[in-house]
Formats: structure tokens, sequence, C-alpha cells
């Protein structure tokens, strides 16, 4: 008798820790910041002793060191005060399968500064293989568009052939690493004397 109820608590838990097991992997999809249904990193860090030209020649500098292709985004209604209001393309490597692919990701970064504080925004992310020939096999190249599907209990079969879990995980990874490399960059440029 101990023996049957034994199996099936021994299979309640293996389902149990298989279950947890996948769902602290995928918790990538839970950890990129959004505001709405938009994938945007921000934040204002507050310094000693800066004066907003100082921080504001400071972005400057580390954005145009940074980012080897960039150009500037157009200010809505002219009213834009940022130091530093560009796309600039951040580059790394995915392997959705057996290989790496080198990725290029676009993202438009926003650097606003004032006396002792700068505030910065990265939104309006999109990444695609850096392969012509790879883009036009389809690849997904949106992080909402992927946290979204990620967020379903079921991909269901049209999903699942274009997209994994897996595949899903590793986009969004290495994109979230790719850009807090970028903020991590920018703060210690911005915290130099």
């Amino acid at each position: 008798m101990q023996t049957k109820l034994y199996k099936p608590t021994l299979l309640f838990f293996f389902v149990l820790a298989f279950n947890t097991a996948f769902a602290q992997k995928d918790s990538i999809i839970y950890k990129i910041p959004m505001v709405g249904d938009k994938v945007v990193y921000s934040g204002t860090v507050t310094m000693k002793n800066k004066s907003a030209a100082q921080l504001d020649t400071a972005s400057k500098t580390w954005f145009n060191s940074y980012f080897t292709s960039y150009q500037p985004v157009a200010p809505p209604h002219d009213a834009d005060t940022s130091s530093v209001f560009s796309q600039g393309v951040l580059q790394y490597k995915v392997r959705p399968g057996m290989v790496n692919i080198p990725f290029i990701c676009r993202i438009t970064i926003r650097v606003t500064c004032k006396d002792n504080q700068y505030s910065y925004s990265i939104s309006d992310i999109y990444f695609r293989p850096k392969s012509d020939m790879l883009n036009s096999i389809g690849y997904q190249n949106s992080p909402e568009y992927l946290i979204r599907v990620g967020k379903k209990k079921h991909l269901g079969l049209s999903t699942a052939m274009n997209v994994t879990r897996g595949q899903i995980r590793e986009y969004l990874t290495k994109m979230n690493t790719a850009i807090l490399e970028c903020v991590a960059s920018l703060n210690k440029a911005l915290s130099r004397k």
C-alpha cells in the first residue's frame, strides 16, 4: 500500500520541480522593464559637485565614443533639451540554435542633464541579425512581441514553429545584457571626475 502512495507523491514532486525550473529560466521575461506595453530602460542618477554643463559634455563624449553607428533623432515639437537624443546601434551575438549569430540592436537613447543629476531613457528597441541573408529568413525583432508571447502559458503550434521558449530567453537575455552594459558604461563615464 505504501508503494502505491509513494509513486504518485514522487511523480507530483518531480512535475513541481520541473515546472519550477522552467519558470525560473523564463524569469528574464519578467525582469525586463516595461512602461505600459513598451520596453523602456530608464533611471535618474544623483551626483555631487557636477554641473549640468559638465554632465552634458561628458554624456556627449560618452555617446560619440560608445556608439560607432548612430543618428540624431528629431525632438518632438522642438522642445527637447536633452544632452543626447539619438539612435544608436549595439552589437552582440545570439545563439538561437547551434551557431552564434551576430545581431545588431537599434535603440533610442535620451540623456538629460541638470546640476548634480542626470536621467537616461532607452526605448524603441529593435534587434535583428547583422546578415541580410538571415533577415530574409525572418527573425522576430521586437522585444515587446517576445515578452508577450513568452508570458503565454502555451505558445501554440504556429508560434512554436517560429520561435521557441529557449529562443525567446536567448534573444531577451542577450539584448538585456547589452543594454545594461550600455547603461553601466554611461554611469561610469558620467561619474568620472
